[in-house]
């Protein structure tokens, strides 16, 4: 209202003419719509609708019910500011012109003559309806558009500064008085929440909507998706992805969304459970190496979509015991490219990384126990990693802390044992803090070179990093099948 009277821009209203008869709410502010004429075309709001709402709101006449405080709004004449109906006990002259008189001529004349404004209080609320008159609203009306092609346009130029999501869309396509896909996603989010893959979104969970509904991730797909299938799906969406977590964790020890090396990985796995409940033993041997292969890969840093649908065809031909798709898949990674990966979260070959060094029952450096790995990946804990060649000895060498980060210098290990390496020198700690009769087993199980030990005596730190490449190419090659 205030940047109505200030001539401010509030931005257009975008609506959409269809003949198709979408199952929307027809209501605006409380107030019930009448059902659209037969054969004429209905105008959707797509963008704009709290400020249909608020401006229909204010200045209609009739709303009842709760909505009649919340959009009954005055208009203190002496303060020219706008008050809600609860705060009017506050005025102190009770001058207030109800906004809501402003277009019935006939009830403003009637206000100001019993209010008995002076002549500039006259002039002020004149002046006022005069604003809210002649305010114009410029309104976008897409026509012949189909429904994918209305969620295209309203992502590129929604105004509102708010992304739309394809959630949002689907939601409108779906809805019905007994079914709203954002409370069924919640649903399979909060059941997602306590396998650790809460954080999870809503788009990738739609992709694996199209992926078994119509064997595609095509956003222009999924936005065509016939809204019954949708509904009669989610069941089985849900289903399908609680198996594709449990898989994830089982075979991977990837028991967190923030250790999946590819979140589209998911998708694959979440439409292979919604055709199957169970693998032979090489059809699994198959789709673990699919797993590897994509995870140390830059397979879906371009053209998603089509990678995506490419990975349900390969699903496809493994439940058929079709084996010969997996040659299409390879993975990118090299001695060189090891050596120099920073140590980061965010970083999908790091975490492949980290899921890698799990697969290994790796033991704690000092103790020789077993490291709780399920600790570790649960929740991304820092604490719970450790510089092999320690950061403080290092910078005291002179190395650049990107030198020192690097994932090749990491292995799990407990914050105590942590504490006694300190920043003590490999040459101390190798050989006065690891059981000698224990270290060729202990730095394998932690995928740490154990062939020469000379590396540690000198404190070697460029030759160990490169060994250490060497040694995790080999590893990964053992997981994806490929020769080096």
């Amino acid at each position: 209202m205030d940047s109505i009277i200030k001539d401010f821009p509030i931005g257009s209203i975008l609506l959409w003419e269809t003949k198709e008869n979408l199952p929307a709410k027809r209501n605006i502010g409380g107030v019930e719509l009448p059902d659209p004429t037969e054969d004429y075309p209905i105008n959707y709001v797509l963008d704009g609708q709290q400020r249909v709402t608020s401006i229909f709101s204010v200045f209609y006449e009739q709303i009842e019910g709760n909505s009649a405080n919340l959009f009954n709004i005055h208009y203190d004449i002496k303060s020219k500011n706008f008050i809600s109906m609860s705060d009017i006990e506050d005025v102190v002259d009770k001058k207030t012109l109800p906004l809501n008189l402003l277009f019935n001529n006939h009830k403003f004349n009637k206000f100001i003559r019993e209010m008995q404004l002076s002549s500039d209080e006259t002039n002020n609320v004149v002046e006022l309806q005069s604003l809210f008159q002649n305010y114009e609203i410029p309104i976008v009306t897409i026509k012949k558009k189909d429904k994918s092609e209305v969620g295209v346009i309203f992502e590129r130029i929604n105004n509102t500064g708010t992304e739309l999501s394809t959630l949002d869309l689907m939601t409108a396509w779906t809805w019905n008085e007994d079914f709203h896909l954002t409370e069924k996603f919640d649903d399979i989010l909060d059941s997602l929440e306590d396998k650790n893959f809460g954080n999870l979104q809503s788009s990738v969970i739609l992709q694996c909507a199209g992926a078994i509904i119509e064997k595609t991730t095509k956003k222009k797909s999924i936005l065509e998706l016939n809204s019954n299938e949708v509904r009669d799906s989610i069941n089985i969406l849900k289903q399908s992805l609680e198996k594709a977590i449990d898989y994830l964790s089982t075979q991977f020890n990837c028991i967190s969304g923030d250790f999946l090396p590819r979140v589209q990985q998911i998708i694959a796995l979440c439409y292979l459970f919604s055709q199957v409940n169970s693998l032979n033993i090489q059809q699994t041997k198959c789709l673990n190496k699919w797993f590897w292969r994509t995870s140390f890969s830059n397979r879906y840093s371009a053209s998603t979509d089509k990678k995506m649908d490419d990975d349900i065809l390969f699903i496809d031909n493994l439940i058929n015991k079709n084996y010969s798709a997996l040659k299409k898949y390879n993975s990118e990674v090299s001695i060189a490219i090891l050596s120099k990966l920073k140590f980061s979260k965010s970083n999908s070959l790091v975490k492949a990384f980290i899921l890698l060094m799990a697969q290994y029952q790796p033991k704690d450096l000092i103790t020789n126990s077993n490291i709780d790995t399920g600790k570790a990946l649960s929740v991304y804990n820092r604490k719970e990693y450790h510089h092999i060649f320690p950061k403080n000895f290092l910078q005291d060498k002179g190395y650049h802390i990107n030198n020192i980060n690097l994932a090749m210098n990491f292995c799990f290990l407990s914050s105590s044992s942590n504490k006694i390496i300190s920043n003590k020198a490999p040459s101390n700690y190798f050989f006065n803090e690891i059981d000698s009769d224990e270290i060729f087993s202990i730095l394998n199980s932690n995928l740490i070179p154990n062939n020469n030990l000379d590396l540690y005596r000198n404190n070697n730190y460029e030759e160990f990093i490169t060994e250490r490449a060497k040694l995790i190419l080999e590893k990964i090659s053992n997981l994806t099948g490929e020769n080096l």
